[in-house]
């Protein structure tokens, strides 16, 4: 930890930053370091793994959440339907081929 926040708050308050400075071109913008450090500092008060636990959904629920959550309610990867098979080994619809 480094002034009060973990470094992937400290991560996420320069990387913020600069791209604001970047697009606005003012070196006051450099200035909004300031409040987004305390807000991280409060988040990592409350629960120092915030931000890494934040990264973490991130990268594991979020890309199914922009997939397919929204519309199928669940991690899905296709829409298909699951077709198990029967006792006798059968399935209720024929299996269909597709040829590239």
């Amino acid at each position: 930890m480094r002034w009060g926040v973990t470094y992937a708050a400290l991560l996420f308050n320069a990387v913020l930053v600069m791209e604001v400075f970047l697009i606005t071109k003012n070196l006051l913008t450099l200035l909004i370091a300031v409040p987004i450090h305390g807000i991280c500092s409060l988040l990592c008060a409350r629960d120092p793994r915030f931000f890494d636990l934040l990264l973490l959904w991130a990268r594991t629920r979020l890309p199914a959440y922009l997939g397919n959550f929204r519309v199928w309610k669940a991690s899905s990867h296709s829409p298909l339907e699951l077709d198990p098979a029967r006792i006798n080994g059968r399935r209720r619809s024929a299996s269909v081929v597709v040829r590239c």
